[in-house]
């Protein structure tokens, strides 16, 4: 059985989809969610096969959604409109369907659904990621917050709100100016779902905000330090220097730091 998660904001197309699923022999409805927040707990907590993820929603939207997922499901993301979004479904190779969907629409998603799951093709969650970098650097404003988790509640914090992530005890945090939120993803794959929003990666084990960073201090054996705005000191390592140095100079307009 391929366990379905259905995430719309408006109650109507989730029972269009309903109906439409109804009818086929495989498919398992194991929930629905109705806003951003409660799909991240929806398919971290029942981690089904599939997922039909609405763009649109309160909370996060269906790209954000994906960027705060560390478990990745097949998702076909379900619009109504946005063009651009649509180009970078068809660039990137995921799977779309536009509303209001239509039984043969829907058949023929699903064929590619279970041919993929049969297969275990692992490539559907590496275009997931192409795609949410692609959309993100075609367009403003789709990609502004992330989900955290703190003790049983999921939080959405802004990512102008980060300080930096680092990993402490194979475990990965999310680090504000007041605070610290586990999330369930790792370095590498946030260092690629935030490429383009100001992080940098300066060791195996952290990624800092580049807007908090404050100084860049020699250390020993041509790595650095590097203080951040809240006082915080974290290690550079050395063949991430030149890089960081080129960076920061374009950001900070050659400010000498």
């Amino acid at each position: 059985m391929i366990e379905t998660l259905l995430i719309d904001d408006e109650e109507l197309p989730r029972r269009e989809l309903r109906q439409i699923l109804s009818g086929e022999a495989d498919i398992n409805i194991v929930g629905e969610a109705s806003n951003g927040l409660q799909a991240v707990e929806r398919i971290t907590e029942i981690r089904p096969k599939l997922v039909f993820l609405d763009i649109e929603m309160p909370g996060l939207n269906g790209f954000e959604v994906v960027n705060s997922l560390g478990y990745l499901p097949f998702v076909v993301f379900v619009t109504a409109y946005d063009q651009y979004a649509i180009q970078a479904f068809e660039m990137n190779a995921v799977d779309y369907l536009l509303k209001p969907v239509t039984p043969e629409r829907v058949q023929k998603t699903l064929a590619r659904v279970r041919q993929s799951l049969e297969a275990a093709d692992a490539s559907h969650a590496t275009a997931l990621h192409q795609l949410v970098a692609a959309v993100r650097r075609g367009s403003t404003g789709y990609i502004s917050r992330i989900a955290v988790h703190k003790g049983q509640r999921t939080v959405l914090v802004s990512l102008r709100d980060i300080v930096y992530i680092g990993m402490e005890d194979k475990l990965v945090f999310v680090y504000t100016s007041s605070d610290r939120y586990l999330i369930n993803r790792t370095i590498s794959e946030l260092e690629q779902s935030l490429e383009g929003e100001g992080f940098f990666r300066i060791n195996r084990s952290s990624l800092v905000n580049l807007e908090y960073l404050a100084e860049i201090i020699p250390w020993f054996s041509g790595t650095c330090k590097l203080k951040l705005a809240d006082g915080r000191e974290l290690p550079l390592s050395r063949e991430r220097v030149p890089r960081l140095k080129e960076l920061v100079g374009i950001l900070k307009h050659g400010s000498g730091a």
